[in-house]
């Protein structure tokens, strides 16, 4: 009886396909391998008992055959993010266009975890790598550029002389965003960012924020400029912190909408009003930020794009050679309705 439990849970080989259609191995391994040296009809017998007897290749297998795993591997911040979940959704949908497959890990802005699971993946032999960002370990880029792996840096295109971006200027959406207030009449603009230490995009945005004040011969209060990690709860303190002065910002600049969306519930919690007393801008454009209240002015991250094009790009450096490349998208400044001249300048 067990040995009959046994049979019936082993998986059928090539040969009881070849028996079963009538044919050799070798045809058989052909149909597997889609050759163009079968005939339809020959194809169509065998593939009819492949799926009768519940036949699949061994990937393992195929992949030590052909040196190649048809996957790629993602390794993201953190999953729990609408712009990492959209990017990498695309990416995934993409990548099933073209036959491939995708396998996500995250490592909690950890760059020794990055580290870790890099090697894992490339352990696992996969095809290609979507990164996030450009600032890694030297360890894990040296590892990454000694397996020759094709790999992209995306939601980032702050470094031209880097030839595997693809994303945007993080920079440049922290100077949209502050040149939006200044050309409000705004002058006295804090800014709550994420936590910059491990994350090259945090970075970016603070730089651009600080050079835009620069520019306009506009102090920077550094009471005002306050790093805290993508929570929601976190901004409200963060925001309460900065209210509680005697002479607090007429705006602020946030480094996401999860922050900005922290300020607007703290300042509707605390009677603030939006943007009569103070102007809010975030950066991401999260599905519910045209449904917040005031519904919010942000920056617009094509996080879409840049998962379909890193695919694309993916797919033609490992097929055919092809670099990937410098690619900046647009990340352009959406009006609403959290954003207005400061109180005490309007007619």
């Amino acid at each position: 009886m067990k040995r009959a439990e046994s049979e019936a849970r082993r998986m059928p080989s090539q040969a009881d396909i070849a028996a079963a259609a009538n044919v050799s191995t070798a045809t058989v391994s052909r149909v597997v391998n889609n050759s163009s040296l079968v005939s339809e009809a020959l194809r169509k017998r065998v593939v009819a008992e492949m799926e009768r007897l519940g036949y699949y290749p061994h990937g393992a297998a195929r992949a030590l055959a052909y040196n190649k795993s048809w996957t790629i591997g993602a390794v993201i911040p953190t999953l729990d993010s609408d712009l990492f979940a959209r990017g990498v959704d695309a990416l995934m949908k993409r990548l099933r266009e073209m036959e491939y497959s995708l396998m996500v890990v995250s490592y909690d802005y950890s760059l020794d975890d990055e580290a870790r699971l890099v090697r894992r993946l490339l352990e696992r032999g996969v095809d290609g790598l979507f990164l996030v960002g450009q600032q890694r370990r030297p360890e894990t880029s040296r590892l990454i550029e000694r397996s020759g792996c094709p790999y992209v840096e995306s939601y980032i295109c702050d470094d031209h002389e880097r030839v595997n971006h693809i994303g945007f200027s993080n920079f440049d959406a922290g100077v949209t965003g502050v040149q939006h207030l200044i050309d409000l009449g705004h002058r006295r603009i804090g800014l709550i960012v994420g936590i910059t230490d491990g994350n090259d995009r945090a970075l970016f945005r603070l730089q651009g924020y600080r050079a835009c004040m620069a520019e306009h011969g506009l102090t920077v209060d550094e009471r005002f400029v306050v790093e805290v990690p993508y929570d929601i709860d976190e901004a409200s303190k963060a925001f309460a912190s900065i209210m509680s002065h005697d002479d607090p910002p007429t705006a602020l600049m946030c480094g996401n909408d999860l922050i900005a969306m922290g300020v607007l519930f703290e300042a509707r919690a605390r009677g603030i009003p939006v943007p009569e007393r103070i102007s809010v801008v975030g950066v991401d454009n999260h599905p519910f930020s045209r449904h917040a209240w005031p519904p919010l002015t942000t920056i617009d991250i094509p996080a879409t794009a840049i998962g379909r094009m890193s695919a694309e790009a993916l797919i033609e450096a490992i097929e055919h050679g092809r670099p990937i490349g410098c690619h900046q998208l647009p990340a352009p400044l959406v009006v609403r309705e959290t954003t207005a001249p400061p109180g005490d300048s309007r007619h």
